[in-house]
């Protein structure tokens, strides 16, 4: 597989799957660089921000993810 040559914003995800940022927050914390999730820090600052980014693998995997927590919200009601 080729190394992806763009990555796509935390904000640009809940915007393209149509949840909240809060949500894609939480799930990018179960995610890692393999599963196509990294933090982008844009300064030398110690307290620098991070902003949270995809590849477009990290999209389909942060689909999926949805697709079993909606699944489970199904189940459990």
């Amino acid at each position: 597989m080729a190394a992806p040559s763009m990555v796509f914003t935390g904000r640009y995800a809940a915007l393209r799957l149509c949840v909240d940022l809060d949500l894609i927050e939480e799930l990018a914390e179960q995610m890692s660089p393999e599963d196509g999730c990294f933090s982008i820090i844009d300064s030398l600052d110690e307290t620098a921000e991070s902003v949270i980014a995809f590849t477009p693998w990290g999209l389909d995997r942060l689909n999926e993810m949805l697709d079993e927590r909606r699944s489970q919200l199904m189940r459990d009601s």
